[in-house]
């Protein structure tokens, strides 16, 4: 089996996932347990109906647009790196699997900015933050900062790249190629910010500090994916450059890049992905101390409705 067709299949069986979800959305029975599993998860309760309704829209409205994004961008960019030279490329499906998470990214960003989370009641008092917050306001520092130390590592160690290719001591096909990936994480970089941003200048204007709390989750479920595509694409040139080194300090001359992607520390990405996801769905206790104690448990429609039934 040649490699393109590999590849195809491979995109194939993956664009089954987003159309998967997108016909389970569309069942009135979607969320139950979704919601619930939220609440549990973030220590907020959900003590009325209405809420449990808007959170479960604005849930489906993130979910749906983060489907149809995975599946444009697997027809689009997949065909792009199946049908021409780019697949050839030993990074290109790394390239597309983050260019994917940046495209899942901006469909978040895009729904976070447009709808608002509850409906505005007429008579509803409005509070508001007397400080604007920041990225770090949501996430732990390491997360935070994570991205920023990575892309900083990937321009120091692709400039000692550089140069050692210039003393002879390695082929300028390894530093072509972590060049490559040092300009897609700068530009990942840039859209990302970009992005939080956006999210951050959005005005939050809720009712009640419950409110503020449930819009301020949905915010790191933005924010969190957005700093992950940001420190998996700086890792990329970093890891490569410092794979390419090693081989310059020990003497080893491999001219072709793939032997070099055979020992490419690719540990990096799936670490990075399981400690942002881990973030996914938490605040800080700090923002909300009322409802992120250890010992709040969080109440929902359905609870309130089953203590009363036992009552």
């Amino acid at each position: 089996m040649s490699f393109q067709a590999f590849n195809t299949i491979l995109l194939c069986l993956a664009a089954v996932v987003p159309i998967v979800f997108l016909i389970v959305l569309r069942t009135d029975s979607w969320g139950v347990t979704r919601i619930q599993q939220m609440s549990m998860r973030a220590r907020l309760p959900i003590p009325t109906w209405d809420m449990w309704h808007s959170i479960r829209h604005r849930a489906r409205a993130l979910l749906r647009a983060n489907m149809w994004g995975m599946l444009g961008g697997i027809v689009v960019i997949g065909g792009l790196f199946v049908w021409t030279p780019l697949g050839a490329v030993p990074s290109a499906m790394w390239i597309f699997t983050l260019t994917l998470f940046l495209v899942l990214g901006i469909a978040s960003t895009i729904v976070t900015v447009r709808e608002r989370l509850f409906p505005p009641a007429p008579a509803a008092p409005r509070i508001a933050r007397a400080t604007a917050l920041r990225v770090r306001d949501y996430l732990p520092s390491w997360a935070t900062h994570l991205p920023t130390w990575l892309l900083v590592a990937a321009v120091v160690t692709c400039a000692a790249l550089g140069a050692a290719t210039l003393g002879g001591a390695l082929a300028p096909t390894t530093f072509v190629v972590a060049a490559i990936l040092l300009a897609f994480s700068l530009l990942v970089s840039a859209v990302c910010r970009l992005a939080e941003r956006r999210v951050l200048a959005r005005p939050q204007p809720a009712s009640d500090t419950l409110e503020l709390a449930w819009d301020d989750l949905f915010r790191v479920g933005t924010f969190a994916p957005l700093r992950m595509v940001a420190a998996m694409a700086a890792w990329l040139p970093l890891g490569l450059a410092l794979t390419g080194l090693f081989f310059a300090v020990v003497g080893i001359d491999q001219p072709d890049s793939a032997r070099l992607f055979s020992l490419f520390p690719w540990y990096g990405i799936p670490i990075l992905q399981v400690g942002y996801t881990l973030l996914d769905g938490r605040l800080p206790a700090r923002l909300y101390p009322e409802y992120l104690r250890p010992t709040a448990a969080p109440t929902s429609p359905q609870a309130a409705s089953m203590g009363g039934a036992a009552a």
